[in-house]
Parts: C-alpha cells; sequence; structure tokens
C-alpha cells in the first residue's frame, strides 16, 4: 500500500519529540511490511530535501509552510492509497479533504492548554480556534488518538464517537531496560525543556527533598527554550552541586541515566499520553506527576507512579519521598505495567486500521 504520512517535523528534526517518535516507530513498521511509507514534513537549516530513514522515504519542504504548500502537487501527481494527517503540531491539512482522498487524522493533544507561555496570545487565539474547527474539517474522516482522555478532547470538539479509534504508543524495551540503579537517591527529568512542560518543578522538588536527602541528585536531560531559565533558577536555589544537565545525548546515554535512577519527575501542563512515563517504567524508574490529561493515562497511580493534583508542589515532594524511601517496590511494578506497551503492537492496530480504512470498511 503506498501511504503519505504528513507531519510538521520528522524524526531527524532537531526539535522531534513524541509526535515524531510515533511516526518513526510506526512508520517504519508499517515499511517492513510491505507498504511503501512516504513522509512529508517541514526542515531546518541545511537539512537535505529527500531523505531515507529505515525504509521510508522522506520529504521535506521548506519550514512551517512549506508542507502545505507543496502538498496539493504530490497528491496530485502521486496515487497514494492513503493519506496520514498528523495533527501534532496543530495546523489542519486541507489538501487531502479538498482533493478527496482517503485520509486517517493522527491527534494527540489538544493545544489549547499547552499555548499559554509558548506563543502569543493573538496566536494562542488563532490555533484554539482552529482547532475548533476539526470537526467541520474532517466531518467525514477517521481519527487515531493515544489516551481515553485525548479522546474525550476530539469529543469535545464535535468529532463523533465511532470515528475515533484509541492506539496507545508503544516503548522500546530493547533500548530502555533495566539497569543497576545508583548507589545513591538519583532523580531525572526528561521529560522536555519548554514551558508547557514546566521543568522548573523538577528544581523545586529536588530543593525540597534536600532536608530528608542531602545526598539527593538531579540528572535534566535535553535542551529547549526554557534552559537558560532554568540554569539561573538552578543558581538561585542553590541546587549546582545537586543538579546536573546533561544537554543533548544519545538515545543509549538517555536510556542509561533513565534506567540508573530511581524516580522520574514528570511536570507538563498536558500530554497526549506522556512516552517518557512509559520508557522510564521500562527501565525500571517510577514517575510521579501532576495528574493531567495523557498523564492520568500513562500512570497507574500506585504502580508505575503516583499522580498529585496539577500545580501541589508539595504533594508533588511528598509523593517523591514516598517514593525514594521504598523504591525497590516501585522499580519491579513500574517494569510489570511497561509490559502492557510495545511498539509492534501499536503498529500492528496501526496497520489493521489502514487496511480497514483503504477497503472501505
Amino acid at each position: 500500500m503506498k501511504i503519505l504520512w504528513l507531519a510538521h517535523r520528522d524524526m531527524r528534526n532537531p526539535r522531534a519529540g513524541g509526535a515524531e517518535r510515533i511516526i518513526y516507530e510506526v512508520g517504519k513498521r508499517l515499511a517492513i511490511n510491505g507498504n511503501d511509507i512516504t513522509i512529508l514534513s517541514g526542515g531546518w537549516r541545511n537539512c537535505r530535501k529527500y531523505d531515507d530513514l529505515d525504509g521510508m522515504h522522506i520529504i521535506r519542504a521548506g519550514y512551517r509552510i512549506g508542507p502545505h504548500l507543496q502538498l496539493p502537487i504530490l497528491l496530485i501527481r502521486n496515487n497514494y492509497d492513503l493519506v496520514i494527517a498528523d495533527l501534532g503540531h496543530a495546523v489542519p491539512w486541507i489538501s487531502p479533504i479538498i482533493l478527496r482522498k482517503k485520509t486517517i487524522v493522527s491527534f494527540l493533544h489538544m493545544h489549547a492548554r499547552s499555548l499559554p507561555g509558548q506563543v502569543g496570545k493573538l496566536l494562542a487565539y488563532s490555533i484554539t480556534a482552529i482547532e475548533k474547527l476539526y470537526f467541520i474539517i474532517y466531518h467525514r474522516t477517521d481519527f487515531v488518538t493515544i489516551s481515553r482522555t485525548s479522546r474525550n478532547d476530539l469529543i469535545t470538539l464535535g468529532i463523533k464517537t465511532n470515528a475515533i479509534s484509541v492506539i496507545n504508543p508503544g516503548v522500546n524495551s530493547h533500548l530502555f531496560t533495566p539497569r543497576e540503579k545508583t548507589k545513591h537517591p538519583t532523580v531525572v527529568y526528561f521529560g522536555g525543556i519548554r514551558p508547557y512542560k514546566r521543568p522548573e518543578e523538577a528544581l523545586h522538588v529536588i530543593k525540597d527533598l534536600l532536608t530528608e536527602i542531602p545526598t539527593i541528585e538531579l540528572k535534566i536531560i535535553g535542551d529547549g527554550p526554557s534552559r537558560e531559565h532554568l540554569e539561573k533558577l538552578c543558581v538561585n536555589l542553590k541546587l549546582t552541586d545537586n543538579v546536573h544537565f546533561t544537554g543533548r545525548i544519545s538515545d543509549e546515554q538517555l536510556a542509561e541515566i533513565v534506567a540508573s535512577a530511581w524516580l522520574n519527575i514528570h511536570s507538563s501542563v498536558t500530554e497526549g499520553w506522556g512516552i517518557s512515563i512509559t520508557e522510564a517504567a521500562s527501565a525500571g524508574t517510577p514517575t510521579v506527576a501532576y495528574d493531567v490529561p495523557g498523564v492520568a493515562d500513562a500512570i497507574e497511580n500506585g504502580i508505575n507512579g503516583l499522580k498529585v493534583k496539577d500545580g501541589d508542589r508539595g504533594a508533588l515532594t511528598v509523593a517523591a519521598l514516598e517514593i525514594l524511601q521504598n523504591p525497590q517496590k516501585w522499580w519491579s511494578s513500574s517494569i510489570e505495567v511497561a509490559k502492557k506497551y510495545s511498539w509492534d503492537k501499536t503498529a500492528e492496530m496501526w496497520n489493521d486500521l489502514i487496511h480497514r480504512i483503504a477497503d472501505g470498511q
């Protein structure tokens, strides 16, 4: 089957995140199964316009608006059996609908929750207004989403229940595998370094835990627009001896640090799922987090972590201390939760849906 997957970024983009991870993990497995997968995405400075990645063909067209401008030409010149329109970055793909192509829409989460502090008020208002038009643009289109809460978001936006399929993300259990833990309590944060992810919450939790665990260490993984603010806050809180910023590192280094940690802190305003939570669990590392959309699905409370009321930093600290004082049981139970998820299973569910839609069932 010839499939065109529309995305504003691909996995090689320096700004790639969870949305791109899903496309990559599912797409490469669809390619292995004999499907012809082309990804149309935006690019970045000095990137290659044409690329190949694990059996998938990538076309990069300009930046944000570039893929939308090239898409009609691509659809007219190529006879794709199916188009997958990823809404990981909110802006809808109109051309497949206008040209009456068989389309599946991939929806991760409602962006209206994550926009404050990231974009200006006018742009935030515009994106929120666009989301409210999804039910008009895609009123005859099937949707795939990744969690129960995201499914409820779609229903709130006016999408019919019978048009929505929930396919949870998987986890790379070969990469995120249990390893020896550090001798002293180590906490990891790898949930994204940008405003709506609220990485500063991890610093405040560590500050509060110091009175009980003076040797505690926090490793903050990744890079992003909030890093400079975080580093300044780290100095102001006098945490430079306890906090280490790794910057961007390889997947192997990431997995090693996550597996050796005693605890993961997740503090996002919202998620589609919270892939890093499942990855941590697969490595035997539980998570404490605010009980927000998406995260509520990824954490089985009391098994692979603890959820607390959104914004209650004191409760987040108490939850972290509870796990750190008796971590062994959490390490083993987290692994059991992660066993429910795999990218092979996720891709199989996608494959079944794709063939059903392509066959007009």
